[in-house]
């Protein structure tokens, strides 16, 4: 299937890492607002086709399907774009601004009958899945807490008053939309939407968050979680049961699991070593378009709606407002 390949930030680059090991992926083109950027990009991987819009990439009929990986606020403009020209989407998360906007791109993708999917990255990984079965062993849930902080460099650029869109609010970006977003998905994954959600942050002059934290009240534990681009800490997950804990090293891409069992006093890793994390979801995507499906089995549409259904809740009440909620 021949991609094309819309922005080139340091995601794209993960992107061709996992396009490199699916055979049926072949990348063809690249565009950027910047040919310089796009023609740069195209010469370190050794793509044939350049071009400063995506508009003149689809026209020049190269592609068959699309990986889009720009500023959040440009997401559902893009997509929808590429929808209603049956064009298949694979975009980077968040897949949108706030619910509204979700719901409106799998509304377009349903009546356009043409694939469209989220790049929730551990949603994917084997070693959640693994999580997730082990989940029975541990008896009654009483703690879990999910962690994600990375000091952004893009954070000292904001410090010096240079404006980075990583934490412009007009452009839907902020560090709930690239950290918080992964550990909100683990947990939606793991244990369903919550009865009630407490959300909190800290905000920049921007209108955009720095770090931030949720708690999530199910009907019989709560979970705990928190994110920060200001910060790093060690990003290890925990879910803590009578019978057991089991930790997670990091919420966005899960290397290593380990299963505690406390009655039998034993530690065991029990997780698999994953290939290039893009790889499992450009391989599903490729099949699922084979298959005639416009949603994936990993992350089916149902389950980015309850995303970024709580995603937006979490950002009302803790303040954060983008232009796009308006």
């Amino acid at each position: 299937m021949k991609f094309g390949v819309i922005g080139t930030n340091f995601v794209s680059d993960f992107f061709m890492d996992g396009a490199a090991l699916v055979e049926e992926c072949e990348v063809v083109a690249v565009s950027d607002v910047s040919l310089e950027l796009a023609d740069t990009f195209a010469k370190k991987y050794k793509i044939p086709n350049t071009f400063d819009s995506y508009e003149k990439m689809l026209e020049s009929n190269l592609i068959e399907a699309v990986y889009i990986a720009v500023p959040n606020g440009l997401h559902k403009e893009i997509s929808m774009y590429f929808l209603e020209r049956k064009i298949p989407v694979f975009c980077e998360k968040p897949l949108a601004s706030n619910i509204d906007e979700v719901n409106e791109m799998f509304e377009c993708a349903k009546r356009n009958n043409t694939y469209l999917q989220e790049g929730l990255i551990p949603l994917y990984n084997p070693n959640l899945k693994v999580v997730k079965e082990l989940l029975p062993k541990l008896g009654k849930l009483h703690q879990v807490n999910f962690t994600f902080a990375k000091y952004s460099s893009r954070y000292d650029a904001y410090l010096r008053k240079e404006n980075p869109s990583t934490f412009r609010a007009d452009l839907s970006n902020g560090a709930i939309m690239d950290l918080g977003v992964y550990v909100i998905a683990d947990v939606i994954a793991l244990f369903g939407k919550p009865k009630k959600v407490i959300s909190t942050a800290e905000l920049l002059d921007t209108g955009a968050d720095i770090a931030g934290a949720s708690i999530f009240i199910y009907d019989d534990f709560v979970a705990t979680l928190s994110y920060s681009k200001a910060s790093d800490t060690k990003n290890l997950s925990e879910i803590c049961g009578e019978h057991g804990t089991i930790t997670i090293d990091q919420p966005s891409m899960p290397q290593e699991v380990i299963w505690y069992n406390r009655l039998a006093k034993e530690q065991t890793v029990v997780s698999e070593k994953p290939s290039e994390n893009f790889y499992y979801e450009i391989k599903e995507m490729i099949a699922c378009i084979k298959e005639g499906r416009i949603e994936g089995y990993s992350v089916p549409h149902q389950v980015s709606k309850d995303v970024h259904e709580v995603l937006t809740y979490c950002r009302k009440e803790a303040g954060i407002v983008f232009p796009a909620d308006k």
